[in-house]
């Protein structure tokens, strides 16, 4: 234990810890601003393919709607 605490105040380490600190708030602030673009990115792709999925739909529809429509007129015109 003695050895430990020796070697402890020995080391010049105390130096590099005001260095070591501002480089860990820096990398913590770094996530922090990419985390938050990431949530805002996600919510536009979101927003996009919701609008692109109920674009789909409508076409879906008018498709079936057509496909109904050219079915029951050709059987009444046959």
């Amino acid at each position: 234990m003695y050895l430990l605490t020796a070697l402890a105040q020995s080391s010049e380490t105390a130096e590099w810890t005001p260095v070591a600190l501002v480089v860990l708030i820096g990398a913590l602030a770094l996530v922090m601003g990419l985390a938050r673009l990431l949530r805002r990115m996600l919510g536009l792709v979101t927003k996009v393919l919701l609008s692109a999925g109920a674009a789909m739909t409508g076409i879906a529809s008018m498709l079936i709607l057509c496909t109904a429509l050219t079915t029951v007129l050709l059987v009444y015109a046959r």
